[in-house]
């Protein structure tokens, strides 16, 4: 039993000055972990070395009689209203520099496609597809060499962003973190982050980051600087743009059932090439009825839920050979893509 002076207890706690909790370090760590090991030299630098990994903080910094984390250098861009925003989402996009190392190292193969606007990707996708849907954008992006995920195992306590893109081993990786199961919604976030990525908002640096804190997808409010106005213009075309608006604009005016409004957004999405569910946020863009808009688009449910669609693509195009078993646990982890029985 680990004893108050263990050094695996010592480096936890140190954590608090970055704002995680010992509590919140240990969620991270590997299920077979045992504070014991860190009483031998070989354990504690097993340790160390986890922790910058997956928190991407500096080695050397855990590594004197006072340990004091320090987060590596890397260009961060915090997209949030709240006062405290910035020094919170600096532990979520640690998080996120972690996992993305990973998901980069997974795809290191596959060429990263230079950028396209948002009208040539829609109609790229449409060539196989009967609208932009959350797996079909799944696809193209992992094709592209962006790797995306959705992070299930979020910290208990830890500030959840909705979204962040991060640039690992010279990609740009996607990383989806808001809680939510409904597939319209989820689509709009990749869009939005894609948006980022295709206009240039992410820099070029390794280990850049830009964390989208909370977006517009329903009647949340957002701060919307210029960037953000691209990267959601973008994903608005690239979800039907024009077609979009005047399909949901239609819908506007009749009294509707949750039943009702999902059968008229079916109806006008299969006309023009619609997501459905894109059609009735649009419509709740236009009418400000979110409570309606988020009953009726649990009538578009099939078995599908967002997260497992994001992270089934995700399985599909990830080479877990390039990964080493601690990689494969910490993915695991956060995501719940078990891939070391694959």
């Amino acid at each position: 039993m680990a004893t108050a002076t263990n050094p695996a207890r010592k480096l936890f706690s140190s954590f608090k000055t970055l704002g995680l909790s010992a509590p919140q370090v240990r969620a991270l760590m590997p299920d077979w972990w045992d504070d014991e090991a860190a009483t031998d030299e070989g354990g504690l630098l097993e340790l160390q070395i986890l922790l910058a990994r997956r928190l991407n903080v500096s080695l050397v910094s855990l590594q004197s009689q006072k340990p004091q984390p320090a987060f590596r250098s890397t260009t961060q861009r915090f997209k949030t209203v709240h006062p405290e925003g910035s020094s919170q989402l600096a532990v979520a996009a640690s998080i996120g520099h972690g996992l993305a190392q990973l998901l980069a190292s997974s795809c290191a193969s596959t060429p990263l496609q230079p950028p396209v606007d948002a009208d040539t990707l829609r109609k790229d996708l449409l060539k196989n597809n009967e609208a932009v849907t959350l797996d079909a954008l799944c696809e193209w992006l992992w094709t592209a060499g962006i790797p995306v995920v959705h992070v299930t195992g979020w910290p208990d306590g830890l500030r959840r962003p909705d979204a962040m893109c991060v640039r690992a081993s010279g990609r740009p990786v996607v990383i989806v973190v808001r809680k939510e199961t409904a597939l319209a919604k989820l689509a709009y976030l990749i869009a939005h982050e894609a948006g980022h990525i295709m206009n240039g908002h992410l820099s070029c640096d390794e280990n850049a980051v830009l964390v989208d804190d909370t977006l517009s997808v329903d009647s949340q409010q957002s701060f919307f600087d210029q960037d953000e106005k691209q990267a959601d213009a973008y994903a608005m075309t690239l979800l039907g743009g024009s077609a979009l608006f005047a399909s949901s604009k239609k819908l506007v005016g009749p009294d509707y059932s949750e039943m009702s409004l999902a059968a008229a957004a079916l109806g006008e999405a299969q006309k023009a090439k619609l997501d459905a569910g894109q059609v009735i946020l649009s419509w709740a863009r236009l009418t400000e009825d979110w409570k309606l808009a988020n009953l009726a688009l649990r009538f578009l449910k099939t078995t599908e839920i967002a997260p497992v669609v994001i992270n089934d693509v995700a399985k599909r195009h990830m080479n877990f050979e390039m990964l080493p078993n601690d990689g494969l646990d910490h993915i695991f982890k956060l995501t719940g893509m078990d891939l070391r029985s694959i």
